[in-house]
């Protein structure tokens, strides 16, 4: 959700102000963007914020982006603050996944 609160700080010019009465109602991050804030709205249940919110950066992404691909191979590492949870999970469990995907795997031997 910080990272959410800082992509808006960025988009509305640094101003808190200017995020707080943000009216861009098609932006999938208007409703989380007071979430971070202390004594601000979540529009998810608390044991569900965490993933709802992923989801929102996902949308975010997707409708920048175009495309899963060009999501994938999004280049504003530096620029963007949502790009760590871009693929719309954390980013610990995103490494964990490809830490066991691109894993070796043991040698299956047929016997016959």
């Amino acid at each position: 959700m910080a990272a959410i609160r800082q992509f808006c700080l960025e988009c509305q010019g640094a101003s808190p102000k200017a995020v707080r009465s943000c009216s861009d109602v098609d932006c999938p991050l208007n409703a989380w963007r007071m979430a971070a804030v202390p004594g601000g709205d979540c529009p998810a249940p608390p044991d569900a914020a965490e993933r709802a919110a992923l989801r929102a950066v996902r949308r975010q992404c997707m409708g920048c982006a175009g495309s899963r691909s060009e999501v994938r191979a999004c280049a504003a590492r530096e620029d963007c603050s949502l790009w760590r949870c871009r693929f719309g999970v954390r980013p610990q469990t995103y490494k964990a996944v490809r830490r066991r995907f691109f894993a070796p795997r043991p040698l299956r031997l047929w016997q016959q």
